[in-house]
This record gives C-alpha cells, structure tokens and sequence, in this order.
C-alpha cells in the first residue's frame, strides 16, 4: 500500500512540476501595428520594474526581462523607432514600471494590466502616461487553467504595449515640425 502511494505521489509531483509558465515575449509583442510617423531612431528601454518572475508551482506572471524584450521588440515591429539600444548613448529614453497585474482564478481569466511609462527626449521629459489594459482567455483557448492565465497575461500585456504605441504615434502626429514629442501630462 505504502509503494503505491509513492508512485501516486511521484506521479502527482512529475505532473504539476513546471505547471506554471510565464508570459511569453513571442506572445506579448506586438506584430499587428504600424505607426504613421516614426518616433527616432534609436531608445534605450530602461530596465523594466514591478514585474514578477514565474514560480512554476503557482501561477503565470509577466516577467521584468520578457516584457522589457516584448517592448524592444514591439518598438521595431512598428517602426516606431529604428532600433534599440544596449546602453544609453541616444535621445531617446523609455522608463517603464509594471504598476498591477490583476488575476481571477475562474474559468474565463481576465488579466488587468496597468504600465506606466515616461519617455524622455534630451533628458527632458515628453511623454507619461499610465496605461491600464486588459486580456481574457477562455476555456476554449486552453482548458488547462495554467496555460489560460499565461495566455490572458500574454494579451493584457499586448494590448498595453499597442495602447502605448497608438498613443506615442497619435502624440508624434498631432506634434509640430520640432523633433520632440510634446509634454503629456500623467493620468
């Protein structure tokens, strides 16, 4: 009785362990979006914080690297800046904080993301704005819960990084002929 409730047990063990998987930056970037006016050609994308890494035995998370790669990767994709740089040498600056992820744990998961972000050209503050997003998956997405939630985090994030390039091109556009964005207050 006992040698069958370890192989219950090992079973148990092999089948939960790396339940949990985070978000994905294939997932979280966005392909799908195009700006009407570049922006500049090279940012620096500060180290992203409030991010939180996946514990495989719990639940799925949006990681500080993977969102911060998602972001690099989504700037390009839209032409929104040329490149991105490895270290400080440009205009172009993107400070970015991870403020809330917002997890249900029922059947149809939706995750409410809110990411603030101040964007400075020259030192000199242009854009903030806080952008708060959200992401559902639903039993027809995955059935297995983990994968869902890695699923809804991976589109909340999405949607919030496109919020933020819709914005940063409707500022560029609506700005004058000078090379700056102009200030945008904080919401």
């Amino acid at each position: 009785m006992k040698f069958k409730h370890i192989i219950l047990l090992i079973f148990i063990s092999v089948f939960f362990s790396r339940c949990a998987i985070g978000a994905s930056v294939k997932g979280m970037t966005v392909k799908d979006y195009k700006v009407e006016k570049k922006i500049g050609d090279k940012i620096f994308i500060k180290p992203v914080i409030g991010g939180k890494k996946t514990n495989p035995l719990w639940v799925s998370n949006i990681s500080n690297k993977n969102f911060e790669e998602a972001l690099k990767k989504s700037f390009i994709e839209s032409n929104a800046f040329t490149k991105t740089e490895a270290i400080i040498d440009g205009d172009w600056v993107l400070e970015v904080s991870i403020i809330s992820v917002s997890r249900p744990k029922w059947f149809n998961l939706t995750v409410k993301t809110t990411v603030e972000y101040k964007l400075y050209n020259k030192n000199n503050l242009v854009f903030s704005k806080s952008i708060n997003q959200s992401g559902n998956a639903t039993m027809s997405d995955a059935f297995y819960g983990a994968k869902r939630l890695r699923l809804a985090n991976e589109i909340s994030a999405k949607n919030n990084i496109k919020a933020l390039l819709e914005s940063l091109n409707e500022t560029a556009l609506d700005s004058t002929a000078s090379a700056s964005l102009p200030l945008v207050p904080a919401k």
